[in-house]
């Protein structure tokens, strides 16, 4: 994304786009962001909490910090965003504009912080078990090779009671090893969409068995060249809030 996509306006299909305004709530927030930062937005929903005062939220591959400046403005003075990405553009420009922000909400002191790395590796990072209350992520674990990991250091990382609430690209089969890696539906967000059956198990090896499906929209992709490669596929966006919480599947606590 640092290297080849400019700003979102060089993407070829809507799968890394929103199609919906977001809620009158986020929206409002979303006045407050830099337009520098809007530019290279990237994400294909708005999987945004409604109230999140005081907590401490991880937005996992936070790009240009869009999100996270949203979310700093919903956590308030005194909770904390921290975003963490792996590309150094996005994070430069993220971090170019933590002080605007910061004036623009009227705070004393940031509340994000914006850190490289991995999200199949959070403790590399520094984060700890059990230490952060809402995970966000906005299509951005599509394009992780190691997608049991991302859901396990989250499951980790969570309190319990914690959320997890994200919007990714899903499929309704298992997308073909040689289109996994064609760089074009990779960078579509389509090459690593993950199978609708898949995330359901892998959910339930990692513990977050209580996962509910808030928005869901199929994709339609316009570019021939990317239709005729993706023959069959049919492509979902799809917003999911899931929950850390000790319930056996089946019970009656169900």
């Amino acid at each position: 994304y640092g290297s080849v996509l400019a700003t979102s306006q060089d993407l070829k299909t809507s799968a890394c786009c929103p199609a919906d305004a977001p809620p009158p709530h986020i929206q409002a927030l979303l006045n407050n962001i830099h337009p520098a930062v809007e530019e290279k937005f990237y994400g294909c929903g708005s999987p945004l909490p409604v109230a999140a005062a005081g907590c401490t939220v991880l937005d996992l591959g936070c790009g240009s910090g869009r999100d996270a400046f949203i979310l700093s403005q919903l956590v308030g003075e005194h909770g904390e965003v921290i975003g963490i990405d792996m590309t150094d553009q996005q994070l430069a420009v993220a971090r170019e504009h933590i002080d605007w922000h910061t004036d623009r909400f009227g705070y004393r002191s940031p509340n994000v912080r914006f850190k490289k790395g991995y999200i199949e590796d959070l403790t590399s990072i520094g984060i700890k078990d059990d230490s952060i209350d809402i995970i966000i992520s906005n299509c951005v674990i599509n394009l992780s090779a190691n997608k049991e990991a991302v859901f396990a250091e989250i499951f980790r990382v969570l309190k319990p009671g914690g959320e997890l609430f994200f919007s990714d690209v899903f499929a309704d089969r298992r997308i073909p090893e040689p289109l996994q890696l064609n760089p074009v539906l990779l960078g579509e967000c389509l090459g690593g969409a993950l199978y609708l059956g898949d995330f359901e198990r892998l959910m339930q090896r990692v513990g977050l068995i209580d996962s509910r499906i808030v928005s869901e929209r199929e994709l339609v992709i316009e570019d021939a060249e990317i239709a005729a490669m993706a023959g069959m596929i049919t492509f979902y966006s799809r917003t999911v809030r899931a929950f850390k919480l000790d319930l056996d599947i089946g019970r009656e606590n169900f």
